[in-house]
């Protein structure tokens, strides 16, 4: 018997995740995703009493991997006496969110581009807002006296912004994995170093090829 209510609980899922991809969280109807998913619509209730309950059950196992790489106490671990975080966390840190949304990009889209009207439609902000936690302790982005070694809460709340978006314009393009994860190398490279480094990175890689090519 609790096998078969978990068959139903996910054929419920997989019709929910067909609705909510097509017409968006305001616009489906959950007599229709019961009608997708073969059950009744009173039966569709008592697995879920409501259409917010649904959609945040579908896509919940994004939302926790998103929610643990960007927790204030995960953050924090990094951190090491006075030393601040390091070019390799920035790459490990970005890498990390952009195999999550590789993996989850289905899930992403509905998150990020059909939540409008349920619970997570401000999940965009959420993100940012966590990121913006780490402000008051991550000195090292402007580590120069001219900065009074402090970095404007401004500045780095528009950055997290530039960072966040970044990911979203990755899920929204529908970028490969290959593409996806040079994305994230590359804006790990710009969070810590700026354009410049990119630059120089793209400057040698451009002379390894021409070497391999003439060797």
């Amino acid at each position: 018997m609790q096998t078969l209510k978990k068959e139903i609980e996910e054929r419920i899922l997989n019709a929910a995740r067909m609705e909510f991809a097509e017409h968006g969280f305001a616009k489906a109807k959950m007599r229709s995703i019961a009608e997708r998913a073969g059950v009744s619509t009173g039966n569709l209730y008592t697995y879920f009493p409501n259409k917010d309950d649904l959609f945040c059950a579908l896509v919940a196992p994004t939302v926790d991997q998103i929610n643990a790489y960007t927790n204030y106490d995960r953050m924090r671990s990094t951190e090491n006496g006075d030393e601040c975080y390091t070019y390799e966390w920035h790459l490990d840190f970005y890498q990390e969110i952009a195999d999550v949304h590789y993996r989850n990009h289905e899930d992403m889209k509905l998150i990020l581009f059909k939540s409008q009207g349920s619970s997570l439609e401000d999940f965009r902000e959420d993100c940012v807002r966590k990121l913006d936690e780490t402000a008051p302790r991550d000195k090292c982005a402007l580590p120069h006296p001219e900065a009074g070694e402090r970095v404007d809460e401004f500045l780095w709340h528009s950055l997290h912004s530039f960072a966040v978006n970044t990911f979203i314009e990755m899920t929204m393009h529908d970028l490969n994995r290959e593409e996806m994860m040079q994305c994230a190398i590359d804006l790990a490279t710009y969070m810590y170093y700026g354009w410049k480094a990119i630059e120089e990175l793209r400057i040698k890689s451009f002379g390894r090829k021409t070497n391999d090519v003439h060797s």
